[in-house]
């Protein structure tokens, strides 16, 4: 497989890109419904709600992950962004009530520091 049909990932937050990685053969997130999905290069373009959980992501060499919080999948032309408030720490965050307004906050944010450049058709 060439390094042009293989995927890439960025990890946003509103901080800041968290995590970027190229040339990966497959990704697994956890998704709202309660199951994972598996995306290899070729994927059809998605959008949906993560749930918080492992992030796995395989290379030629080697297989990683990393926890992340509740956030929302892209997939698009190989390319996968997942925004998320954040990866969870040792110690697990406990979310207080009220809480659903800054995750939205925090979401509508992300979404506005990124430019997916796409063309949205009704």
């Amino acid at each position: 497989m060439s390094k042009e049909t293989l995927l890439s990932l960025e990890i946003l937050t509103p901080e800041g890109i968290i995590l970027k990685a190229d040339s990966l053969f497959s990704i697994n997130v956890p998704l709202a419904d309660g199951s994972p999905i598996g995306i290899r290069p070729g994927h059809a373009p998605l959008i949906a709600e993560t749930l918080q959980g492992s992030v796995r992501f395989r290379t030629a060499e080697s297989e990683s992950q990393i926890e992340l919080h509740a956030g929302v999948l892209d997939i698009r032309d190989n390319r996968v962004i997942i925004l998320t408030p954040g990866k969870v720490s040792g110690t697990p965050r406990e979310i207080a009530d009220g809480s659903e307004t800054e995750y939205d906050r925090l979401m509508g944010s992300l979404i506005e520091k990124i430019n997916l450049n796409q063309d949205v058709e009704v």
